[in-house]
């Protein structure tokens, strides 16, 4: 062989193998496969059918920042929390923190904050003095593999009736066919509006807890990817971005933050 040829081969290898690396170590784009759910004001798809929402737009900028190109796909929540939860690089918004989602996932954000509440249909009489006062009741009506949904089977609940499009729920209660639905306060208005019922038809009867939203990342997903996507997030948030993108939105930047879990030492 050649010994110019062999030398020439040699070093277009080794070029190769580093450009490789490169790639690799720096989390390029197409390592990643980004899921979002439609969640009225948040992401959603406009009447173009293109997706768009505050948070949406956010993560947009944020990609722009990183020079990040992967595209945003929208899917069911239950698909996109399935392939989050079991598959590396698979990144989701927005997932609301919980403990028990603590370690499945490696967190960035808030990027929203979400009020969860049981409503009822007006004038049905049912009025609830505690949580524990609708196991009682017939049929609640949640959303499958949302977190509000896997919040009341960790309280115990038996009765609830799940559905893999949240509006079913307004539907059925409206039907009569459930007693409650559980849902966020910033989505109920988006469904009624979506599906022509007036918001007078329906009551809230207990406010449940307050939660934040973030972007998340399967817990497989290389550490230099996640803090390139923080190191975004913080810049954006401090430099004034997110306040701009969520004021035109009529919005308010959350606050909230993962709880800190506590070391107790000898």
């Amino acid at each position: 062989m050649n010994k110019d040829f062999y030398c020439k081969s040699i070093t277009l290898f080794i070029t190769a193998i580093a450009l490789v690396m490169l790639f690799v170590s720096s989390g390029f784009s197409g390592q990643l496969t980004i899921y979002t759910e439609d969640s009225p004001k948040a992401h959603f798809k406009d009447k173009d059918g293109k997706i768009t929402g505050y948070v949406y737009e956010f993560v947009l900028a944020m990609q722009k920042k990183m020079g990040d190109k992967t595209p945003i796909q929208m899917v069911s929540w239950d698909q996109g929390y399935n392939l989050a939860s079991t598959k590396p690089n698979v990144v989701l918004f927005s997932t609301t923190f919980t403990e028990e989602r603590r370690t499945l996932f490696k967190w960035v954000g808030p990027v929203a904050e979400s009020v969860w509440v049981l409503y009822a249909k007006a004038g049905s009489g049912i009025k609830l003095k505690s949580l524990e006062a609708a196991k009682r009741l017939k049929k609640i009506g949640t959303y499958k593999d949302d977190v509000r949904e896997q919040f009341l089977k960790e309280k115990g609940f038996t009765n609830l009736e799940s559905v893999t499009d949240d509006s079913l729920n307004l539907k059925k209660l409206m039907d009569n066919s459930i007693d409650l639905w559980v849902s966020s306060r910033d989505r109920v208005p988006f469904v009624a509006n979506e599906m022509g019922i007036p918001m007078e038809s329906i009551e809230p009867v207990l406010k449940m807890v307050e939660k934040g939203l973030f972007i998340v990342f399967n817990a497989e997903t290389p550490d230099d990817i996640v803090d390139k996507w923080a190191v975004a997030y913080d810049q954006l948030k401090s430099g004034g971005t997110m306040e701009a993108i969520y004021k035109k939105w009529n919005v308010t930047v959350p606050t909230y933050q993962i709880p800190v879990i506590q070391v107790i030492e000898d």
